[in-house]
């Protein structure tokens, strides 16, 4: 087999690149802001709204960020994206020093959602633009594996950088991260364009017609809806409210405190997600089955929270995340492959888009209504709910892989 067909080109290795960027700025915030928040008097479903403000942010702007790659590629929102990042992060570090701290981390949140919504699209997009058909699976799974990588070790440096030296220089860390990430970009992102931003625009369907196709009741529902419960539950109230589940159970690892703890763990997680997005991409390229993945995933999330419900040391807890990361990593590579074999290549990056709105959904209700569950009743029954619910996957990978094999049949 030659190089082309492999598809791990320098393109694909350029926004695998810049995607960890992005993530290893936006890491740094989530095992902070809690802690920060209550010391500054924030209450806990305001903080919740703080960390759920980007996602709720990209519900307006992905669709408009899908578009945007679709007529221009991905260069230009991956540039954009990282410059709105930094500035966000100033945002934070302002907040701190405020006599308004909660404005202040509201628009950063706002903004870090603008901009996450032009890098992810735009990487994502980007991935199955310049990826072949044989390669798809681990194109996507290195950009994947790139932004949840970015994401543990910007947890891991938030909370170590808060920890030795001071919050302040933690949001400090990120700025500089994602402006250089802004220079990075200028030098390697790809040119790339999908068929919406070739010469033939004149054949190109209308936006509005297109949104209609994408939005037509169909097995692309079945990805959005289980795209929406895996970001409410362990992108949304796992990841805010982790460093409480911490606090509260005293599962501190030697030498660290509640946020740098909570950063190395919530690390554990995202970083079992990546390795094993990378398994399933090549998994997806060798074999081809796409869907039959997810079941065995859906039940390592159950199990996972299951775990986590009831863990009341850190080996256990640590355990429970880890086979929460193995689900992540055997959910979203498969669902944005298939996603983008149910549809035509000009619509990749509205599809990603809707993609993102309907995990943005989940993600922005989680950490609201996770963290308020937690500080009302604690841990243990807000993770036994969500364990059920995640139950409830395990029926749409079934269908999913029923509807695979019809497809290749």
């Amino acid at each position: 087999m030659s190089a082309e067909p492999r598809g791990l080109n320098g393109s694909i290795w350029a926004l695998a690149a810049l995607g960890f960027a992005g993530g290893l700025g936006g890491g740094v915030v989530f095992p902070i802001l809690p802690i920060v928040g209550q010391a500054l008097g924030i209450a806990p479903a305001m903080i919740g709204l703080i960390l759920s403000l980007n996602r709720i942010t990209r519900l307006g702007v992905n669709p408009f960020t899908g578009h945007l790659v679709d007529r221009f590629g991905a260069r230009w929102p991956l540039m954009g994206g990282l410059l709105i990042e930094g500035l966000a992060t100033l945002c934070y570090t302002t907040g701190l020093a405020s006599r308004g701290p909660t404005a202040w981390f509201l628009l950063g949140r706002a903004l870090w959602g603008v901009g996450s919504s032009l890098l992810m699209v735009g990487a994502l997009t980007g991935a199955l633009i310049v990826s072949t058909a044989a390669a798809r699976g681990r194109a996507t799974a290195l950009v994947r594996m790139a932004l949840s990588f970015g994401v543990p070790a910007g947890l891991l440096l938030g909370g170590l950088v808060a920890n030795l030296v001071s919050v302040r220089a933690a949001f400090r860390a990120a700025t500089f991260i994602t402006f250089g990430g802004v220079v990075v970009a200028f030098l390697i992102a790809p040119h790339a364009r999908g068929a919406a931003a070739q010469p033939r625009e004149r054949t190109t369907p209308p936006a509005g017609a297109v949104l209609r196709e994408l939005l037509r009741p169909g097995p692309l529902w079945i990805v959005w809806l289980f795209n929406f419960i895996i970001f409410f539950s362990a992108q949304g109230v796992i990841l805010a409210s982790l460093v409480l589940i911490v606090r509260e159970r005293h599962l501190m690892l030697p030498g660290l405190n509640a946020e740098g703890s909570a950063g190395t763990l919530m690390a554990v997680m995202l970083g079992t997600s990546a390795i094993v997005s990378w398994i399933a991409g090549r998994s997806i390229d060798r074999r081809g089955h796409k869907s039959a993945i997810l079941l065995p995933a859906a039940i390592c999330l159950a199990c996972g929270f299951a775990v986590l419900a009831f863990a009341p040391t850190l080996l256990p807890a640590a355990a429970a995340l880890g086979i929460i990361g193995i689900g992540l990593g055997g959910i979203s590579v498969p669902l944005i492959v298939i996603m983008g074999e149910l549809i035509r290549p000009e619509c990749y990056g509205r599809a990603v888009g809707i993609y993102q709105v309907a995990g943005d959904i989940g993600g922005s209700l989680g950490p609201i209504t996770g963290l308020e569950a937690i500080a009302r009743f604690g841990p243990r029954e807000p993770l036994t709910v969500l364990a059920a619910l995640l139950l409830g996957t395990v029926p749409l990978a079934l269908i999913l892989n029923r509807l695979e094999r019809r497809l290749h049949r």
